[in-house]
């Protein structure tokens, strides 16, 4: 913000000797880029002038215990991710992934939070353009969730749900649904997204409404392949037949089936479920969600969609757990996640047949859900499923596989002679996936939409007693983000929640969970004026294979959103979200 008026800044400086006047000009004026030259910003006195160099050094040539090779034992998006991020912030290091292709990666859709748009393209420094060339991202505003009382319409979770732009309490009293709260409900409820055609150019709101995107996963990591070639990453083709320590919570080397040693200063499991640093050799204690999240298998496959991209992924009720509907450029992915307790995997193949009759490549996936103790153990640091899996519902594993790297960068040590902060990443991440099955487990606690012998079980035995005091507060007044801000605080602290109290609100209103409601101070006359002034913005906006057309054909639509002051997205937030 440059400051082009007199403040009472420049009053006090004129009071100054000359010198003193010009000592202050010097280091008030134009601070950090966000005044003009030679015009005092009143705001630069609380910003950083001092020059700090950064905590990411290379270790010193004649150190012998310092910290040059990395080996990422294991491909798919998190091995790859986890190869580039350490290869983009700590170029000196010799990087290694070490893979086998006899190891299957599950080419199934995967949707992502807004997180992921960031992390993408600031911190892996991934050009957006050639994303959408490579793997033909499509848009996900929210969730569509098919949930909650039985003759209710599906609601809408969306990205902006921190903003009441429209009114959820208006939504409420005048529709009976949340539904119509923001512009972006809106936009999802119409199949639309905010890209609109105006004298014929686009004009895109994309970077003041946040989003996420939908990715075919063997296209993404196939992407992932070639820039970890492009940026000199080694590629080792083997399949892990030993880990060998060397001393308690240190692993000396690897063998491989072939008969090779491999040997690195610090190792990345990225084995998946299997998880065979830190769960099968160092013996890590694993932790059960099993009370909270019931679900253990997923059955998924594919489905025509016509060419109509839904700007949402899908979250349907089932017999014994829900599906996704995840949209990308060919086809639609579908899954039903499902627990075997309530169902075979035949039940639940013929289910989802008959529920999307024209879905076909079915395929099983078995999965368990809960963390291990630690994600970092002496010189061994687990990402993805090889430390922590909740369930597929809002798509958290590429987003806790991006933190979990983030936080691996942010700590390595330059030397083994350093002490290592593992215990504040290993708290740190815990934290983070037990506020996950919280969420998660309010999303099954509550959901009436069916009766069946596994949703009775679930509302009677579903464990979210770490959301308690949260669930109290909303019971006692709704929604949470409108509540005194003081009183906010003290429940974040009491309960840490993962997607912000703005996620629970929009879910359980959704869910129509009874709460006492705050009271309003407006008419649904003043509701309604607001929600046809959106209305008039979404008719006008592109369905989102025309939107993600526009995107392609004028790149400065991208950049606007990665570059913008005013963008969500824009370079200028990625410091303060440790992506610099």
């Amino acid at each position: 913000m440059a400051y082009t008026t007199r403040t009472q800044l420049d009053t006090l400086v004129e009071s100054l000797t000359e010198s003193d006047a010009d000592a202050v000009r010097d280091w008030l004026g134009g601070a950090n880029g966000q005044g003009m030259p030679g015009v005092l910003n009143p705001r630069a006195l609380t910003q950083h002038h001092e020059a700090v160099a950064s905590d990411r050094r290379r270790p010193a040539d004649d150190d012998p215990q310092g910290v040059r090779s990395v080996g990422v034992i294991g491909g798919g998006t998190a091995g790859f991710m986890a190869a580039l991020a350490l290869k983009a912030k700590r170029p000196w290091l010799n990087v290694t992934l070490v893979q086998s292709k006899e190891i299957p990666i599950i080419g199934v859709g995967e949707a992502t939070v807004t997180y992921m748009v960031m992390f993408l393209h600031h911190y892996l420094g991934i050009d957006a353009n050639e994303l959408y060339r490579k793997v033909m991202p499509t848009w996900k505003l929210g969730i569509r969730f098919d949930w909650g009382p039985a003759d209710d319409e599906p609601f809408m979770a969306t990205f902006d749900w921190h903003h009441h732009s429209i009114g959820g309490l208006g939504a409420l009293d005048a529709t009976g649904s949340v539904n119509g709260f923001t512009l972006q409900s809106l936009m999802m409820m119409a199949d639309r997204s905010a890209v609109f055609e105006v004298d014929g150019k686009p004009v895109s709101l994309m970077k003041y409404l946040p989003f996420a995107y939908h990715l075919d996963n063997a296209r993404f990591v196939g992407y992932l392949t070639e820039l970890a070639e492009q940026r000199g990453i080694k590629h080792v083709e083997a399949r892990l037949a030993d880990v060998v320590l060397g001393g308690e919570e240190w692993v000396d080397h690897l063998t491989t089936t072939d008969g090779r040693e491999l040997k690195f200063d610090f190792y990345v499991d990225c084995t998946g479920f299997r998880s065979m640093l830190l769960g099968k050799t160092l013996g890590t204690p694993f932790h059960s969600y099993a009370d909270t999240l019931f679900t253990n298998s997923a059955v998924t496959g594919n489905m025509p969609h016509d060419g109509v991209l839904k700007p949402y992924t899908s979250a349907t009720t089932m017999q014994a757990g829900w599906t996704w509907n995840i949209p990308t450029p060919e086809s639609d992915h579908i899954g039903y996640v499902y627990s075997t307790d309530h169902i075979s995997d035949e039940q639940a193949a013929d289910e989802i047949k008959e529920r999307f009759p024209t879905v076909d490549g079915l395929r099983q996936v078995r999965f368990r859900s809960g963390r291990h103790d630690k994600a970092w153990r002496g010189n061994v640091y687990a990402i993805g499923n090889s430390y922590a899996f909740v369930e597929p519902l809002e798509s958290t594993g590429l987003l806790m596989s991006a933190l979990s790297i983030q936080a691996m960068v942010a700590t390595l040590p330059t030397s083994w002679s350093e002490t290592p902060a593992r215990d504040v990443v290993n708290l740190g991440l815990g934290q983070r996936w037990d506020a996950i099955r919280w969420f998660l487990g309010i999303h099954y606690k509550f959901n009436t939409k069916l009766d069946t012998p596994f949703w009775k079980d679930v509302r009677e035995r579903c464990d979210v007693s770490g959301f308690k005091p949260l669930l109290d507060l909303y019971a006692n007044g709704a929604p949470l983000t409108r509540r005194d801000p003081f009183l906010l605080d003290l429940a974040l602290g009491a309960a840490p929640t993962f997607f912000g109290l703005a996620g629970i609100d929009n879910l359980l209103l959704g869910q129509k969970v009874p709460a006492t409601l705050l009271e309003r101070t407006e008419t649904n006359d003043d509701w309604w004026q607001r929600r046809k002034a959106a209305d008039a913005l979404v008719a006008k906006a592109m369905t989102q294979a025309d939107a993600l057309k526009a995107f392609a054909e004028h790149p400065e639509l991208n950049k606007q959103l990665l570059e913008d002051f005013d963008s969500w997205a824009g370079r200028h937030i990625a410091p303060y979200i440790g992506m610099n």
